[in-house]
Formats: structure tokens, sequence, C-alpha cells
């Protein structure tokens, strides 16, 4: 019989945190989950680690790639070799507190119109110490897909917080969206796509520990210290994607909410109040937008 949830740890060289992170997600109060970890071709000590977990607890899945294909790729994999009913990605450095998995779970099995069950962020430091938290506002329990996804337009920039996608998602949900593309930011994509399909259910409490330290990809990115051409370049090795893909991921966000909106089963009203919607965000990030037409 298939666990009622499945777990994807994607993973490329994350070996100084892993086992605090499979330790917490092996230590949730529910119990029937599997645990898939995929490994996009890590150099360091990954495998091992990856491997001693696999032989300890039979509900440990061990997949690797043997050339890196992008963090992307390596998310997205995951969704298509679970095998559980519900479905939650965890970041191979951050944590969970025991009870987010049932948490969630008892959301999803009480109201058959909620598609993502999610709590609220704690920041962590390498230490372990708590540096703040985060209610990241993915609450989005309108009844009307038109308000559920003009609250994600809204809310959902390339460079907003997406921690909703650490929560629990009906897998069948899921796989009617495109997952996550090769742009920075894209985890606002599926986020959208799953707000026609259903609702988000924030639980307050702060069970999700992200951590924040000196090797994740958001302190590694040169965009941050102002340098638009070494971003481009880490971007294209992090996403393994174009430049047309990872250049301009405000314009490639507000592309794909366009697309969205325009295959949605809404009335027609509501389309056009949703293109407004991006084209008031539009207004309000016309600098970020026209940074990213310009040359490099």
């Amino acid at each position: 019989m298939n666990p009622r949830v499945s777990i994807g740890v994607p993973v490329y060289n994350g070996a100084q945190f892993l086992r605090a992170t499979l330790d917490s997600l092996l230590a949730q109060t529910y119990r029937d989950f599997e645990l898939i970890i995929s490994d996009n071709a890590s150099t360091d000590d990954t495998g091992l680690i990856c491997a001693e977990y696999a032989a300890r607890d039979a509900r440990v899945r061990y997949v690797r790639s043997d050339v890196n294909l992008g963090a992307a790729w390596n998310i997205n994999r995951l969704v298509g070799l679970a095998t559980g009913e519900y479905f939650k990605w965890a970041m191979a450095d951050d944590s969970c507190r025991p009870e987010l998995v049932a948490r969630c779970v008892e959301v999803l099995d009480r109201d058959p119109g909620v598609v993502l069950a999610c709590v609220r962020t704690v920041f962590i430091d390498e230490s372990d110490r708590v540096v703040r938290a985060l209610d990241p506002g993915w609450d989005l329990q309108s009844e009307t897909p038109y308000e559920r996804l003009r609250q994600v337009i809204y809310a959902g920039g390339h460079w907003v917080n997406a921690d909703a996608l650490a929560g629990v998602m009906r897998k069948s949900a899921l796989l009617q969206t495109a997952l996550l593309p090769r742009y920075q930011g894209g985890d606002k994509r599926p986020l959208a796509e799953l707000s026609l399909l259903g609702k988000f259910v924030e639980i307050p409490e702060y069970l999700y520990l992200r951590r924040i330290h000196s090797a994740t990809s958001g302190a590694n990115n040169p965009e941050f210290a102002g340098d638009k051409a070494r971003a481009l370049e880490w971007m294209a090795e992090f996403f393994k994607g174009s430049r047309a893909e990872i250049a301009r991921p405000t314009w490639n966000l507000f592309g794909d909410h366009v697309r969205i909106i325009a295959r949605a089963r809404l009335p027609s009203r509501h389309k056009l109040a949703l293109f407004g919607a991006i084209a008031q965000v539009a207004r309000w990030n016309w600098r970020r937008l026209i940074n990213e037409l310009r040359p490099v």
C-alpha cells in the first residue's frame, strides 16, 4: 500500500545540513510517509549520508542523477517519483518541527476544497539560532478562484518569499500545474496555478525552520551585490537554463501569469480584472522591469 504522504528532498552538495534535515523529517509525528531524496550529482558527502539513511529507515528512497541538470529539474523530478496522495517539498538545509506534516494533513483531510496547507516560517542560522519569524501571507481561503489568483498576483513578485510551497499539497492538483520553471522566483507560477484549483490554508503555527547560511542560493546570488553580469552567469549555472529563461525573471513571471489567466476557465470580466492586476503590479515595479531590459 502506498503511503499517504510523499516528502521530496532535492539536494546538491548539501552534506553540511542534510543530516539535520532528514532527522527532522523522520521525527514527524505523522508516520505514514515516504521520504524521497533526489541527488543532483553531488560531489561532497551527500551520497554517503543518503545511503546511510536509506539503509537505516525503509521509508527513505535515494535516487541520484549522474549529471547536474539544474535546480528546477531536480525539484520537479520528485513529483514524478512520489507515490503518495499528498506531497511536500523539503529543502536539504531546512528543518521542520515534528508537528508540521500532521497539522497540514489534518487540514487537507478535513476540507477537500483545500489544495495546499502550509505553516508559518522561522528563519534560523547555521547554529540553529532563531533569526526572525515570518508570516509568508499565503492564506487564500476565498471560495472564488478569481480572488485567490488575484491575491497571488498582488503578493507574488519573483523576489517575494514563497514558503507556502514548503507545505503539504494534493499531488493530484500539483500534477495539473507546469511545476517550477527555470528562472529566479519561478515558484510563484505553481502557486498561481494551484490557486485556481483550490484554497490555501496557512496554519498559524511557526513549524517550518528555514535556514539562512553562507552556502544558500540566496546568499550566493551576485544580483544582491549589484553585479548583474555575474548574476546571470550564476543563475544560468544554478538553473541550467538559457539566457532567455533567466535574464528577465519579472517579465517571465508576468508572462506566465498572463498565460495562466488566458487558459483559465473564468468569466471574461474576471480575466480582464486579473490582467489589470498584472498591469498594476507592473506599474509598482517599473524600475525593476526596465532594469531587466538593460543590456549587460
